[in-house]
Formats: structure tokens, C-alpha cells, sequence
């Protein structure tokens, strides 16, 4: 499904003043229909989306990339949300074997370059997983601040649709969802864990402000970058 930017435009405008569950239900079921998948770490609010997800379509696509350095925790996680939620449709995602030999044989590239790392671990998996989609779904969060301040609901891409239902919530929003729908959370949370990445790459949040103040410590890096123009 291609898309133009008034288009995009419009979408924006009409559901500047939607729930969350309204944006991803017609998303879902009228205005892209089958052609949408969910891309989600499992982390410490991933279980909003898949509950939402799980109210509309239980066998709705779902991607987990899996860059082999996830915290078991996250793994736990992901299982308990799946079983709970009764969803029956996702996929975990790795990196390429061959690329993993070639660029990062003793599997320390985080160290020396964080960015090849992920473009190798998660990047180029999702891009490649991308191409039976027209769009997919992010969990991004304007009061996480960084790079996602003033995220749109509707964005486009590298040539794909993304929608970030959750765009306009707040910490209040989130701490509601769960309480009021009775969900775990991610069993690394109350530890202080407030975005939670790779095992080498995410630490305690330092400001309980900054959800993502824990990733990537003391680099400049602040994205995976699966949020990325590939094209620049």
C-alpha cells in the first residue's frame, strides 16, 4: 500500500483525538488491513500493544527480534504475555549466522561498535522481515523523550507505514493499563529496569524521569536504529 504525505497527513489529523485502542483497531481491521505486523522487544510496556492487539486479533503478527543477547528474563516474559494474552502468531526473528561470523565471530562487537551491532543484530533481520509488510507497529513513546519527542500516530518510513499507537500517553497512562488489566510486569522493572535491551547494552534508568536512561550508558547512542532513514 503506498502512501503520500497529505494522506499521511490526514490520518493524523483525524485521529489526533483517539484512544490508543481506537488507532490500532482501525489500523488493523480497515485501513491497512492484513498487511500490518507488530514489532515488539517484550520489554517493560510491550504488554499495552499485545493486550490491545489480543482484544482484535489473537492470531495477528507479531515479531520479537531476538539478538541472541536478550536478558532470560525478557524470554520468561515474552512466554507468560503470549500464554495470557492467548496470542498464536509470533515469530522470533535472529540475525543472520553468516553476518554474525563475519562481522562479529566472539561476539564482543557491542564494545568496539554498538551501532554494527545492532544494524547486524536487529536492523537488517527486521528489514528483511519487512518485506511481506506494507507497515507495522511500534510501542515509541513522545514522553520518552530523545529522539521520540513528538512522534506522530501515522509516520512514514523506508517506504513502509508505521503506526505508534501509544504516541500521546503518559507514565500515568501506562502504570493505569497495567493495574486496570491486572498484567505483569516485566520481571526486571521493579529492579529499576525501565527500558530493557540487550544484556551488555542496558543498565538500572538513571533518572526515573528518562525510562530510557539505562540504555547504552556513557555512549552517545540513544536508538537501535530500527527507527532509522536507511536511505540517508
Amino acid at each position: 500500500m503506498r502512501m503520500d504525505v497529505n494522506l499521511l497527513d490526514d490520518l493524523n489529523e483525524n485521529y489526533k483525538n483517539k484512544s490508543p485502542q481506537n488507532i490500532l483497531r482501525n489500523s488493523i481491521q480497515d485501513v491497512f488491513k492484513e498487511k500490518l505486523v507488530y514489532v515488539s522487544s517484550f520489554g517493560t510496556e510491550s504488554a499495552i500493544i499485545l493486550h490491545m492487539i489480543s482484544k482484535i486479533d489473537n492470531h495477528f503478527p507479531i515479531i520479537m527480534l531476538n539478538t541472541n543477547f536478550l536478558y532470560e528474563e525478557t524470554i520468561d516474559y515474552k512466554k507468560y504475555l503470549l500464554k495470557k494474552f492467548n496470542l498464536n502468531n509470533c515469530k522470533e526473528v535472529f540475525p543472520n549466522k553468516q553476518k554474525l561470523k563475519i562481522s562479529d565471530m566472539n561476539g564482543d562487537l557491542w564494545k568496539t561498535n554498538p551501532d554494527l551491532c545492532c544494524n547486524i543484530r536487529k536492523v537488517k533481520p527486521l528489514q528483511e522481515e519487512l518485506k511481506n509488510y506494507d507497515g507495522w507497529i511500534s510501542g515509541r513513546k513522545s514522553y520518552h523523550d530523545g529522539e521520540r519527542k513528538g512522534i506522530r500516530f501515522f509516520e512514514i518510513l523506508n517506504d513502509k507505514i508505521v503506526i505508534n499507537p501509544l504516541a500521546n500517553v503518559d507514565k500515568s497512562f501506562v502504570s493505569s493499563y497495567f493495574e486496570e488489566n491486572k498484567i505483569r510486569r516485566h520481571p526486571l522493572y521493579e529492579s529499576g529496569y525501565l527500558s530493557i535491551g540487550c544484556i551488555h547494552c542496558t543498565v538500572k534508568a538513571i533518572s526515573s524521569d528518562d525510562p530510557r536512561s539505562g540504555r547504552w550508558i556513557n555512549k552517545i547512542k540513544t536508538e537501535c536504529g530500527i527507527h532509522y532513514n536507511l536511505k540517508k
